[in-house]
């Protein structure tokens, strides 16, 4: 049977001199891992849809469980990605990410109102333009709080959790465990858990990333303190919510040099 699906090459296993294992995401079936024979050769068609990160329509031969690649169709290479090691890590890290969140044979769209698709795709995008408009860790940063929200850990950021005010003179806290945001004047001066007094800067850029359509939430502009502050926070609620760490994440810090 064949079958047809607009996707993403996460990642790719060789095998023997001319062929490859694939894992392409898409919306339809989730995680697909095929075979991509003769993918290796320099006159093959295959050979630019075949490569990591190729967002290209594949046609795909299904036999039970198996997936072979029959053809496939390029619509946008983000090759020129690996000529940056930063870059190359951090699109490295949302690949894994997505590879470890997404089943295999589940409609993603019947969970969230964003194609993953796209949103993947949009994230590489942003990966590559870094530098122009705004930083790799403002884009990190927006990846993993989006996507948190696609994978249905959205936090409450509209306003305090307890009187509903969307701001307040002293200032919004961010509780990260609770996924909730309080407002100065609500916050029990004896609670214990952690809590993140808000730059203004800083919530303005995370309520962009959470509410906006994602064509828009990678575009804000932020100073470097609030950019700090958000990177922190981004990290440490993504990595709770997904109860791991990936070391593509650590290799990124590591060349970015924002290891500890």
């Amino acid at each position: 049977m064949l079958v047809t699906y607009d996707g993403i090459v996460l990642s790719r296993r060789e095998v023997g001199e001319n062929s490859c294992f694939i894992d392409i995401l898409t919306d339809e079936q989730g995680l697909i891992e095929a075979s991509a024979h003769g993918a290796n050769k320099i006159n093959s068609n295959l050979l630019s849809s075949a490569a990591l990160f190729s967002y290209a329509t594949f046609c795909l031969n299904k036999n039970k469980m198996r997936y072979t690649v029959n053809s496939a169709k390029p619509k946008f290479s983000f090759h020129a990605i690996g000529g940056d090691i930063e870059k190359l890590a951090l699109a490295s890290y949302f690949a894994q990410a997505v590879k470890f969140c997404t089943p295999s044979e589940q409609n993603q769209l019947e969970t969230s109102r964003d194609s993953l698709v796209r949103f993947f795709a949009i994230s590489l995008f942003e990966t590559l333009r870094a530098g122009e408009n705004r930083t790799l860790s403002a884009v990190k940063s927006a990846f993993e709080l989006r996507y948190s929200v696609i994978l249905g850990y959205a936090p409450n950021l509209v306003s305090c959790h307890n009187c509903g005010e969307y701001t307040c003179p002293r200032g919004m806290y961010f509780l990260p465990r609770k996924a909730k945001l309080v407002c100065g004047d609500c916050l029990n001066p004896e609670f214990e858990g952690e809590r993140v007094l808000l730059l203004p800067e800083t919530l303005f850029a995370m309520r962009n990333i959470v509410f906006s359509d994602l064509d828009r939430c990678f575009k804000f502009n932020i100073g470097n303190d609030a950019e700090k502050q958000l990177a922190g926070i981004t990290e440490d609620y993504f990595l709770y919510r997904t109860e791991r760490t990936f070391p593509a994440l650590r290799y990124f810090l590591d060349v970015s040099g924002k290891s500890c």
